[in-house]
């Protein structure tokens, strides 16, 4: 069936009609839901500039004539308490107090229950970040869910709020949220987990499970113990070294290596020997470090290990000594009975040394 050419063309205008229609619509929409956004972040800008000076009188003004803060208009109360929580981990002290009870005037806090179950992940996030900053501690219950949140984000300030409130009560939920992250993450997280501050390594010790049946919570302590140099863990990090689990005892060598007390070096050093070359190779790093220049003739040793990564360690040891360590660098480097995989190390930090000033 054909149409007339007449019809053809009545309906090839009206559809570049509607087309056009509906793309200078779509264009107009966009253009008013950018001015609409370029007018509130100007209006936000402004109650900023407003506020800050304000903030500042408050916060810092003579204790015998304090000033109040100007009252705040209902409209204004989203955006008042995303201003303060900026500032919050920037004080402490009075200052701190004093803001978080500027926080608590508002009365917006008692919306916190609905917010944390908002269908917005930015004001599930905004709702936790408030909880944790100005220590809202009777809604922390409400938090928990929140680190099964699909949003990493949503969690990871979840888990902060947990940590912030230095309650031990929360301490098995964020550590199970740790985790179960990947591992490559763990690390990272463990400032978070640093949030509960110096009694969470005794709480850890007394709560974990052996760590011949559960390694991996041991593997954050020990990492946590390194990260603190936490003195009195060394006892345990030593037990550490005697499970038969490679990532644990790795571990627990960097936390000793942090450490650096020459006590614990003949525990260390039967590691440089071990099958495992990553234990060889974190053995090799703390070996310098606890051992001092006596550790100097294992480490050269360690030059001619089949694994790079051990003999880097070994020779960065070394290197790190000072003039004992380079002295030794400098006659392996010019020996030539010496291990070619020793000779080469031993010039490449050579290199690294002087490049960087530690000769």
């Amino acid at each position: 069936m054909h149409l007339p050419p007449k019809l053809v063309l009545q309906a090839l205008v009206w559809g570049t009609i509607i087309l056009g229609s509906l793309v200078t619509g779509l264009i107009l929409l966009g253009a008013l839901i950018q001015f609409r956004r370029d007018r509130q972040n100007r209006y936000r800008i402004a109650r900023y500039q407003a506020w800050e000076p304000a903030l500042t009188d408050y916060l810092f003004c003579d204790e015998d004539q304090p000033r109040p803060f100007p009252q705040v208009p209902e409209r204004d109360k989203g955006i008042f308490q995303v201003f303060l929580a900026r500032y919050q981990a920037t004080l402490a002290g009075r200052e701190a107090e004093a803001l978080r009870e500027l926080y608590l005037a508002l009365g917006v806090h008692h919306t916190l229950p609905r917010r944390l179950k908002h269908r917005l992940a930015s004001v599930r996030a905004q709702a936790a970040m408030e909880i944790g900053a100005f220590r809202v501690a009777e809604f922390l219950g409400l938090v928990v869910p929140l680190l099964n949140d699909p949003i990493p984000y949503v969690t990871h300030l979840a888990a902060k709020a947990l940590t912030q409130s230095q309650d031990l009560a929360y301490a098995q939920p964020v550590l199970d949220w740790v985790l179960g992250e990947a591992r490559y993450q763990r690390e990272r997280l463990l400032r978070v987990l640093e949030g509960f501050g110096p009694d969470l390594m005794p709480w850890l010790e007394a709560h974990l499970e052996p760590p011949e049946t559960t390694p991996r919570p041991w593997i954050l302590f020990a990492l946590l113990a390194a990260s603190h140099r936490h003195r009195e863990s060394e006892e345990r990090l030593l037990q550490l070294l005697e499970v038969p689990h490679v990532d644990l005892q790795a571990s627990a060598l960097k936390a000793l290596a942090a450490l650096a007390d020459p006590l614990t070096y003949p525990k260390v050093e039967p590691l440089a020997h071990h099958e495992a070359w990553p234990l060889r190779a974190q053995a090799a790093k703390a070996l310098g470090l606890i051992g001092g220049p006596d550790a100097i003739p294992i480490l050269i040793q360690m030059t001619s290990d089949p694994v790079y990564e051990v003999r880097r360690n070994a020779a960065q040891g070394m290197a790190d000594l000072g003039h004992a360590g380079t002295s030794a660098l400098t006659w392996l480097a010019e020996d030539p009975t010496a291990d070619p995989f020793a000779r080469d190390i031993a010039q490449e930090r050579l290199e690294w040394a002087d490049e960087r000033g530690h000769q």
